[in-house]
């Protein structure tokens, strides 16, 4: 059997469920996206309020339902527990069902199915300096759960490097933590422990936070040699920060750290949770993607507040070699299939004045190192991964890989663990969402042999000519070598390394079938801002999407 069938099949086995008579919608066979039947239907449309009304910058669809104690495991509890909690759980839960919360500008904003939305204010920075650079951007939201009550919802923003945690019911502000060095981009709550989120930032850092804990109110950190006194380093080197971390309650009890060893050297754009072990999936503007152990916790010193912070700098799997440009989002598939979502990048053509745009890519890739790691008994407390594992491993499979277009702001990638569906492709592009079913995207072609389509070249001498020559490095003389070691050389002598393009990626869009959530009503307005970002919520039976000038999509299963 070739490879390219394994991986196909590897690619629907993964995330396939069990076949049924009736076909859902997302496993019809489709012939053309224009002819194929549209499941979705908009129900909900917010106008725009104005052409200088601020946009929606962020959406987070309310996660739970009424059953969500038994059928998604949270808390990790007993029977009897869940019991005790039920009649609460239900009487917390039933006000919020079916809300949407949206970010904005120095606000925030829950459309609920009653009532009239509730509007969350950002306070002012302290900092007029942050305030400036940052702006009071909620680019990113999220809910989750009090521990003191276990069941009373709560509302995560962040601005201007801070987290801020509202709650709902009363709508006011609780709790301010800080603690990264640069704009926060984007919040995770875990699946079964809702108390606990991922931050991911632009100071290199991502950031674990337990609301159980109150804050610190000075850092705690290790010595660091051959000093003997505590580090006062900082959130820059994945330390606690050097003054209060905050009010209310929630303490960063981890960071994955950023750096040389083995942490992201750029901005961290996304994070997301392993959907049943102890990893974590990161990516960057560095162009790499990261999969992490969640760093070890000595839960008895933090109740105790001796506790340093939990460090981890050296992944289990790092790689750059899958996207040429900026990484923005990393979701996972399944327990070993990820995918991942790049952005357009600007290219070198073959020569030195000639660029052209390279664009964004949607990657399905298998992680190789699983079963290294949690074949038997799951991660061990001080697991570390290889040398070769943490600076730039291949042990990856690349399964598919489809190119989007430059416009393509960001995808949504709607998965269950549990496999009651097919994962799901999002696309935002204008006004239109456009739905693909990620188990039914083709293998990738394999790759030329040569990878340059030319003939081998037997002897070395002349391979070394032939490479000097394609790359256009020119040639040394020793007048150039002392400019050059004086600082007078020219960019004509010395003209840059230049290669061949690669052949591009099949486009999503028209290689593959799928779905669109659309507006066909005639009362819309006729020039609507387009959708920025998306979300497949409530029992993957809504799609909302959300755009400039305050506009909110909802399209509703038929």
């Amino acid at each position: 059997m070739s490879s390219s069938v394994t991986s196909q099949r590897m690619l629907q086995q993964e995330t396939n469920i069990v076949s049924t008579d009736a076909q859902p919608w997302y496993r019809q066979h489709l012939t053309s996206d224009s002819l194929s039947p549209q499941p979705f239907v908009l129900t909900k449309f917010i106008t725009p309020r104005g052409p200088t009304a601020p946009p929606f910058l962020c959406v987070a669809a309310f996660p739970w339902h009424l059953n969500s104690l038994t059928d998604e495991s949270l808390y990790d509890i007993s029977a009897a527990k869940i019991a005790e909690l039920q009649s609460h759980w239900k009487a917390s839960i039933t006000p919020w069902l079916g809300s949407i919360l949206v970010g904005s500008i120095g606000q925030a904003w829950i459309f609920r199915k009653a009532g009239p939305p509730l509007c969350l204010q950002v306070p002012p920075c302290s900092d007029e300096h942050m305030e400036k650079s940052l702006g009071r951007h909620v680019k990113c939201a999220a809910w989750a759960l009090d521990p003191r009550s276990w069941t009373a919802p709560l509302v995560v923003l962040a601005a201007f490097g801070m987290v801020f945690v509202y709650d709902p019911m009363a709508g006011k502000l609780i709790s301010s933590l800080r603690g990264h060095g640069g704009e926060i981009t984007s919040i995770a709550t875990h699946h079964m422990h809702p108390y606990r989120f991922l931050t991911s930032s632009r100071d290199h850092t991502t950031r674990l936070y337990d609301l159980r804990f109150a804050p610190r109110k000075g850092p705690n950190n290790p010595p660091w040699p051959p000093s003997k006194r505590p580090s006062r380093a900082g959130t820059g080197f994945g330390l606690h920060i050097t003054g209060s971390e905050g009010d209310g309650f929630g303490r960063c009890i981890a960071v994955l750290a950023g750096g040389r060893s083995g942490g992201h050297q750029a901005a961290v754009l996304h994070a997301a949770w392993h959907p049943t072990e102890d990893l974590i999936a990161t990516c960057g503007a560095d162009r790499a993607v990261k999969i992490w152990r969640t760093p070890y916790v000595d839960y008895k010193k933090v109740y105790e507040d001796t506790e340093h912070l939990a460090r981890e700098d050296k992944p289990l799997f790092t790689t750059d070699l899958i996207h040429d440009a900026r990484v923005l989002s990393v979701w996972w598939l399944s327990h070993d299939i990820l995918i991942s979502h790049s952005a357009p990048a600007l290219m070198r053509g073959k020569s030195v004045h000639h660029m052209y745009e390279e664009p964004g890519t949607v990657a399905v890739w298998q992680w190789l190192g699983y079963d290294r790691y949690l074949g038997v008994g799951g991660l061990r407390p001080v697991m570390k991964g290889s040398c070769d594992d943490w600076r730039n491993s291949r042990s990856f499979k690349l399964l598919s890989v489809y190119s989007v277009p430059m416009t393509t702001p960001s995808i949504y990638v709607a998965s269950s663990p549990s496999r009651k569906h097919d994962p799901l492709l999002l696309v935002p592009a204008g006004n239109v969402i456009r739905i693909f079913n990620i188990a039914r995207l083709n293998h990738r072609d394999k790759p030329l042999f040569p990878l340059d389509g030319e003939t081998f070249i037997e002897d070395e001498d002349e391979e070394l000519e032939h490479m000097t020559s394609a790359m256009q490095l020119g040639s040394f003389d020793l007048e150039e070598e002392r400019a050059y070691e004086v600082g007078f050389e020219s960019e004509e002598s010395f003209p840059p390394a230049v290669y061949k393009r690669r052949r591009p990626e099949k486009k999503l869009f028209e290689q593959v079938h799928g779905w669109m959530a659309r507006h066909d009503g005639p009362r819309l307005p006729t020039e609507l801002p387009n959708i920025e970002k998306c979300q497949l919520a409530f029992g993957q039976h809504v799609i909302l999407g959300i755009g400039g000038q305050g506009s909110l999509y909802s399209w509703k299963l038929a």
